[in-house]
């Protein structure tokens, strides 16, 4: 009887005061009776499972989680020492009772405010045995189906992520290895909605993307292949078709990304042989979808005409748009849709008259809008949207999404200069844009294009051209001239302008609605690390933007602020880095993934005067993108130990707040 009476006293409080009651648990102060030596995600279940869903407990127990996790949001990050430790204890415990019960407003909040909820759980992604940011998306897998029905939220919303996580599982991706079980659940449990059928066709698609990316052994591929095989029980027959489909679909993409270098992936062979497709049926044998996507050939035809007058192409573009998109929705297969989308909207803003060029951005926008929503780490779609925004003159916003590709990719210098002609043509920013420059020929010393791209700020914008002379010399001098360089320092003799002319629009009011927080917190880097702002400006700053894991970790690389537990890699490598001790660098690698001990060991070499080639930490690691290029340009002449650390640095961080940008809005 005693029991049962503290149990019904610890419901009346859940009903009264959700959030104490939850408090209580999470203390190890609730009196629970014979449920006190459970765990509390055991207890709480047990508590809540004779209640109806809309019971008055329930929403009480509802609502707590909700408000504890805002505590836990805004106070968490202040907290220090012990008590950091402790309070951070209470959240994994807060969470794990969350998954085991899946409170309905509570997880609706989780998928409305996705970057909001995703960016401070990513704050706490320690090693494997703790990473909140899986367990935040294991959440967001297991409740799609809630957050569609009960609030109206898109049923495939979460698509783009699904698939971007099994595209950068394994060890030399974003993701370690245990988030490609829950990529695939996400998939899997994709909520139907009125419009679908099935997801087994998303499923494929995600797998082949893991095993396209990541180069699994034929076993770990089997073994994943078996589990979905499970998950959807079929004839023998089934799956033929649709394997087809989602090799052909990834193969196709694969040799498009690699110029034609690679056309299949190693498990393909195997995956064909598993399913009796025979190597002389390279196509898809019959129609296996509701709907195709739109044959080359006939939007090739309205892509040559784009040059016509706007109002005559905008209907033939949309609608071909609109028939791609279907055709990604029902089969999961988004390559049509983007290669579509970004085709059409860099030749709109390339193309047509000079008065219709804003109208033409606007469109563009669209596009590229729609090719983020299927794909948010296509580079092509990130070139887009840069662009487009500059020319429908939404030039802020072009440059947050300029900062915010220099943050992800902070490996390629393109993504610098490129926003340096946002920042000098279009905004007038021309200090910037030369620091930004300035700073770009320090970490790629071969790269000319940075040089003379100097030289026509100095020249045309700061009105300085014997500096503008020093720079062009000087990269003649260093052997790193092109064929600009002579005909600038031609044009600066003649006493003219370096910069072609281009006509701007005029009377167009910038119309940037943009919010890219963590585009916001780079630029502030910069400028602080530039000498272009003071530590007061940055402090400033850091105190009103999100807790996101980047702006956590611009607080800790600039000294302004000390986390007590080093709780995600690009934290503790900058710690380690600025204690400059190999012992401090070395203790890294006992808890880091593959991809963060690749990085520890090279900035142990580095600190050693090499450089060490990551095909000796990962089989096929040259066929990583990221990796090939960073590892080029670690492997340039003429920088210092500085440089290639700081690109370390930057590499390092670039996995932190890689929210899908399309869900900003949600």
């Amino acid at each position: 009887m005693a029991t049962s009476s503290a149990l019904e006293k610890y419901k009346a409080q859940l009903r009264d005061d959700g959030k104490a009651a939850l408090r209580a648990i999470l203390n190890g102060t609730a009196s629970l009776g014979r449920l006190s030596a459970a765990e509390p995600e055991d207890a709480v279940d047990a508590i809540l499972a004779s209640e109806p869903r809309d019971s008055d407990v329930v929403r009480g127990f509802d609502r707590g989680c909700a408000e504890l996790l805002e505590e836990f949001r805004s106070t968490l990050l202040q907290q220090e020492g012990r008590s950091f430790r402790i309070e951070l204890a209470k959240l994994v415990t807060l969470v794990t009772i969350i998954r085991r019960l899946l409170p309905e407003q509570t997880v609706v909040g989780l998928h409305r405010c996705y970057v909001l909820w995703s960016g401070f759980f990513e704050n706490f992604v320690v090693d494997r045995g703790l990473d909140l940011r899986r367990e935040y998306f294991r959440i967001l897998a297991l409740s799609q189906d809630i957050a569609a029905a009960d609030q109206g939220l898109k049923p495939r919303r979460l698509m783009p992520l699904w698939l971007s996580v099994c595209s950068e599982n394994g060890d030399a991706g974003r993701y370690d290895a245990s988030y490609l079980r829950i990529a695939l659940l996400g998939l899997r449990r994709l909520p139907l909605g009125d419009d679908f059928d099935a997801n087994e066709d998303f499923a494929l698609q995600g797998l082949a993307r893991w095993a396209v990316t990541q180069r699994p052994s034929t076993a770990a591929f089997e073994r994943e292949w078996r589990i979905l095989e499970g998950d959807f029980p079929r004839d023998a027959g089934f799956w033929t078709d649709r394997v087809q489909a989602a090799i052909t679909a990834t193969e196709r993409e694969l040799s498009e990304r690699t110029r034609g270098a690679e056309t299949t992936f190693p498990v393909a062979a195997w995956w064909r042989e598993d399913v009796d497709i025979h190597p002389d049926e390279r196509a898809v044998s019959r129609t296996i979808f509701s709907t195709e996507s739109v044959p080359m050939s006939e939007w090739q035809l309205v892509l040559n005409s784009v040059d016509q007058p706007l109002d005559q192409i905008r209907t033939p573009i949309e609608t071909i748009m609109r028939r791609q998109q279907r055709y990604a929705d029902v089969s999961g297969d988004v390559f049509y849709l983007v290669r579509t989308a970004c085709n059409f909207g860099m030749r709109l803003i390339e193309k047509g008259p000079p008065d219709e060029r804003v109208e033409r951005g606007a469109l563009a926008v669209f596009l590229a809008t729609l090719a983020f929503d299927y794909d948010p780490v296509n580079v092509f779609a990130w070139s887009l949207m840069r662009d487009a925004l500059a020319a429908a003159g939404r030039i802020a916003d072009a440059e947050l999404v300029g900062w915010e590709a220099i943050r992800r990719f902070p490996e390629d210098y393109q993504w610098r200069t490129q926003l340096a002609t946002v920042l000098a043509v279009h905004s007038g920013k021309a200090d910037e844009a030369a620091a930004l420059l300035r700073e770009t020929m320090a970490l790629f010393p071969e790269e000319p294009y940075a040089r003379t791209q100097l030289a026509t700020v100095m020249a045309d914008d700061l009105q300085r051209p014997a500096d503008a002379r020093d720079v062009l010399n000087c990269a003649i001098a260093d052997g790193v001239d092109n064929d600009a360089t002579r005909s600038l320092l031609q044009k600066l003799d003649q006493g003219r302008a370096l910069r072609r002319a281009r006509p701007q629009p005029k009377g167009v009011e910038d119309a940037s609605s943009l919010t890219i927080p963590t585009a916001m917190a780079r630029r502030q880097l910069f400028l602080f690390e530039s000498g272009l702002s003071s530590e007061d400006g940055l402090r400033a700053f850091l105190s009103d933007a999100p807790q996101d894991s980047y702006s956590t970790y611009v607080s800790e690389r600039a000294g302004l602020s000390d986390v007590p537990f080093k709780t995600t890699f690009a934290i503790a490598f900058e710690d380690a880095l600025e204690k400059a001790e190999p012992s401090a660098l070395r203790a890294l690698v006992a808890r880091g993934r593959p991809m963060e001990r690749a990085i520890v060991e090279e900035a142990v070499a580095v600190s050693e005067g090499r450089v060490v080639a990551f095909s000796e930490f990962f089989a096929d690691a040259e066929r990583d993108e990221r990796l090939q290029t960073l590892e080029r340009t670690l492997q340039q002449q003429g920088g210092r130990e500085d440089r290639r650390t700081l690109l370390l640095r930057d590499f390092a961080a670039s996995t932190l707040s890689t929210s899908v940008v399309s869900l900003v809005a949600a």
